[in-house]
């Protein structure tokens, strides 16, 4: 009886581990490169050097602003495993 008290004790332990401890849900997997600098499993808004080359390696699509702190109009959408050189983009969404 001790026994399997333990195993259920320890089932219970890892179930409230896996529930608590989630994968980065908000965040594309795999990696951008803008410019030559890696960006691991990228989520939010980054800023864009002038004449940017920009490589998706992710899962999700990535967005290029014509201002700042991404803001403005979406200037373009460089989808999933696609690459750009942003000329007049000054910021970069993924999610």
């Amino acid at each position: 009886m001790q026994r399997s008290a333990s195993i259920l004790g320890a089932l219970a332990a890892a179930a409230a581990l896996a529930v608590t401890v989630p994968a980065s849900a908000n965040a594309a997997n795999g990696y951008l490169l803008i410019d030559g600098k890696r960006y691991v499993d990228p989520s939010g808004c980054y800023e864009l050097p002038q004449d940017a080359e920009v490589e998706n390696h992710t899962d999700q699509p990535a967005d290029v602003y014509s201002d700042g702190n991404c803001e403005g109009q979406v200037m373009e959408t460089i989808p999933a495993g696609g690459s750009s050189f942003t000329d007049w983009g000054y910021s970069l969404r993924i999610e």
